[in-house]
């Protein structure tokens, strides 16, 4: 059997090295005019045909690779896709092994040729591993791979942009942050007492960007057993990187829920957690609330918190201009952890284009024990479900941001959330909110603003204040919440300011569980 090849070289002339190795199903560069158009005639190919798993069985030592083994197995920059062409972007490939055992097939492509790009072990350094390599099939193929741009000049350095890795999961970096939570191509069945599905990019189509190029774009083909789909990325990295989404698919099952432009993050605890784990650090998550804005252009906060069960929130809108789970607090004394850096997470806003008509945005927030796990999850689900043999489309913008929102809105906006029991009374539960004001919009602290507050739920508010915080210069709500004798269920509250001239703040809403 012919081991993967072992050459050291730049990969634009290792195409023309192995060109002639069939062992490897190598292809010369073909003419072939690669366009959404042709990723979509793939995808509905694909849908008429029976679903078929294309993981192979890895080699032991790969599959048995831990996650510091895992990262040890590092890809040698040298061999970076477009390294030594002064393109504006390039490219590196994650190995199989570890969680990440399904293949995925890459092509480099221009306006008029197309290429596959073979696996090859020199690519990655084994020194932590010497027998290893000799191990390795012919037939390997990468796990997915990252892009990397210049995020940070000052650095003088090539930054990860973004990275592809693991069914159709994805991560992406604004200038100035760290790795936080993830995107998702699609969910299916999230949530739900059924088994989820987790649909997987299988191909991958990357365009070789010219010298000076601002932006890339790529294709992804999906597969899984109720869907195929077909997948355009633009990415334009800068101080918040957008990543243009659109969407085509094609529905093999009828599917019971399906979550558009799903985002998955950690909550742990944060300055609002009634209970907090004995952990040094004040808080701990990578995202701190769910932000949406409806047709009307309003925005609503909705802080994020967990408990010892599940917890399943709808919010019903039609016609949204967007959604995301946000990391709004950015105060590193917040946090005061040098290792993670969770002031520098990106917010990850979700800008749909186009008219998604009726449907929800769902929340779902688990428990959990540690910040290691992922347990928050935030998707559109829309209100007609996908019947099998129908097709569908999503065009979305998803904006990696330290703002406080991409909206131009300027409402005021809530800043912290805070917890706790009555000082006498620990059948009370009291809130306080901070409000902030938000752009060219000042406030005026002789202008008292009015409270209105909403409850559902066996409770009822016991006391409510608005007072000036000088110290701060926002306005603070003081909500005292008096639970009764047989309240079990999840309390929904919410609350917002109207000022004299017209002008509201946005509503805050909180999810108490007795």
């Amino acid at each position: 059997m012919f081991k993967s090849i072992n050459v050291k070289t730049s990969l634009n002339l290792l195409f023309l090295v192995v060109s002639s190795f069939s062992c490897h199903s190598v292809q010369a560069m073909k003419r072939l005019d690669v366009d959404f158009s042709y990723v979509m005639i793939e995808a509905k190919k694909l849908a008429e045909e029976p679903y078929v798993s294309k993981t192979k069985e890895l080699p032991v030592e790969l599959k048995n690779l831990n996650y510091d083994d895992y990262h040890k197995l590092r890809f040698i920059e040298e061999q970076t896709l477009w390294r030594n062409e002064g393109l504006s972007f390039q490219a590196q490939f994650f190995h199989q092994g570890y969680l990440f055992r399904e293949p995925v097939t890459l092509y480099e492509f221009t306006a008029t040729h197309v290429q596959r790009i073979p696996y090859v072990s020199s690519f990655y350094d084994f020194k932590d591993f010497p027998h290893l390599e000799e191990k390795l099939d012919s037939d390997l193929d990468y796990a997915g791979f990252k892009i990397l741009y210049r995020l940070n000049p000052e650095h003088r350095r090539y930054d990860e942009l973004i990275s592809f890795l693991g069914a159709s999961y994805f991560r992406a970096l604004g200038a100035d942050m760290h790795y936080g939570l993830s995107a998702r191509g699609l969910a299916i069945n999230c949530g739900l007492p059924e088994k989820e599905e987790f649909p997987r990019f299988t191909r991958f189509w990357l365009k070789k960007p010219l010298g000076d190029s601002s932006s890339m774009l790529l294709y992804a083909l999906m597969d899984s057993p109720s869907v195929t789909g077909a997948y355009e990325f633009i990415l334009t990295p800068g101080k918040t990187t957008r990543v243009d989404v659109k969407a085509k698919l094609y529905i093999r099952e009828t599917i019971k829920s399906l979550g558009i432009a799903p985002l998955t993050s950690m909550f742990w605890f944060g300055e609002n957690s009634l209970v907090k784990p004995s952990d040094a650090r004040p808080e701990v998550h990578d995202s701190d609330g769910l932000m949406w804005q409806n047709s009307s252009g309003n925005l609503t906060w909705r802080p994020l918190d967990i408990s010892d069960r599940h917890k399943n929130s709808y919010v019903g809108l039609n016609s949204p201009l967007g959604f995301g789970l946000m990391q709004r607090d950015r105060n590193f004394t917040h946090y005061d952890d040098l290792e993670v850096n969770y002031h520098q997470r990106p917010s990850l806003w979700v800008e749909p284009r186009g008219d998604w008509g009726k449907g929800h945005v769902r929340l779902i927030e688990l428990p959990t024990k540690g910040e290691a796990e992922d347990n928050i999850v935030a998707f559109w689900e829309p209100d007609e479900k996908p019947q099998k043999g129908s097709e569908c489309t999503f065009e979305y913008s998803l904006h990696w941001t330290k703002e406080l929102s991409i909206s131009k809105v300027e409402q005021a906006y809530v800043s912290s959330t805070r917890s706790g029991y009555g000082q006498y009374d620990k059948s009370e539960l009291v809130y306080i909110l901070e409000f902030s004001s938000r752009g060219a919009s000042k406030f005026l602290p002789d202008q008292v603003p009015t409270l209105e507050t909403h409850l559902e739920g066996k409770a009822h508010y016991s006391f409510s204040q608005v007072q000036w915080n000088k110290e701060t210069e926002t306005w603070r709500v003081i909500l005292k919440l008096k639970l009764t004798d047989d309240a079990k269920e999840p309390l929904e509250l919410s609350c917002r300011l109207l000022f004299s001239e017209g002008r509201a703040s946005e509503t805050w809403t909180y999810q108490c569980n007795p």
